[in-house]
């Protein structure tokens, strides 16, 4: 007797990071702030914007709102809505709300990028131009896109020159600038052995797309490829704070599959 087959689920994945900040060359003060727990599968990279002690004020509150948010379900998110989507527009009102409470930070803000696991999906964030990439088998990619002036004047040639001149480090958005923000939401399927980086453009300015996958399939442990990836920025300059996550999956071995075939007419 033949019995109707079920879908297989595809593998489950076992989870490593490694997180390294350092404040960089020419700054005294770091407004980068991070959190990686592969328990939950949640990995999130903030760059603070406003100058000195606002700049991290903010990054520290978007991380802080976003861990929260995904722990307790609050606030809880909107239909069709990702739960790290929901942390981050939480995040900018928590920002938002603190730069008009307190005349030292306002207009404070922070990138943010992260990825949230969710078995056979994951789920990529950001706002702003802290970027996340992939290294998969041997290839670097990014997969995030800056919402930089720049890329609006690619996307929008009409508009080229109207919002100033494009350089590389003007954004147009970012968590906590307004009351409401725009989170860029994207799924992807992991694979087995792929490593995931999470950074701020303290590394993406100073060090090459080339220089980041040379340093990524260098064969070291995620604990020496971030050190290199953090030390390369510095030895080109180090002109700005320097963060970054790197995220390695893994097929877990004790993990089976449901059998095809209910347990009475397990085929032998």
């Amino acid at each position: 007797m033949n019995a109707e087959s079920r879908p297989v689920p595809v593998e489950r994945f076992l989870l490593r990071a490694v997180g390294r900040t350092d404040v960089g060359a020419q700054r005294t003060q770091n407004e980068d702030a991070m959190y990686y727990d592969d328990f939950l599968g949640v990995y999130v990279v903030c760059d603070g914007m406003g100058g000195h002690a606002s700049g991290q004020v903010a990054s520290d509150i978007a991380i802080r709102t976003i861990v929260h948010s995904l722990k307790t379900g609050d606030p809880p998110p909107a239909p069709g809505q990702d739960q790290l989507v929901a942390a981050m527009k939480a995040a900018n009102a928590a920002v938002f709300q603190r730069s008009l409470t307190d005349p030292t930070c306002h207009g404070m803000g922070t990138t943010a990028v992260g990825l949230r696991f969710e078995e056979n999906i994951v789920h990529v964030c950001h706002c702003g131009d802290s970027r996340a990439y992939l290294l998969r088998q041997g290839q670097l990619q990014q997969i995030t896109r800056d919402h930089s002036l720049r890329n609006l004047y690619q996307d929008r040639p009409d508009l080229i020159g109207t919002l100033g001149p494009a350089t590389s480090n003007v954004i147009i958005r970012a968590v906590g600038l307004d009351a409401s923000v725009e989170i860029e939401h994207n799924t992807m399927a992991p694979e087995h052995n792929d490593i995931f980086l999470l950074c701020c453009d303290g590394l993406s300015d100073l060090v090459d797309d080339w220089m980041i996958r040379e340093i990524m399939t260098s064969g070291d442990s995620l604990e020496v490829v971030a050190e290199n990836l953090i030390r390369a920025a510095n030895n080109n300059g180090g002109t700005d704070n320097i963060t970054v996550v790197l995220t390695q999956t893994f097929v877990d071995p004790l993990w089976l599959p449901p059998s095809p075939y209910p347990p009475q007419l397990q085929r032998y």
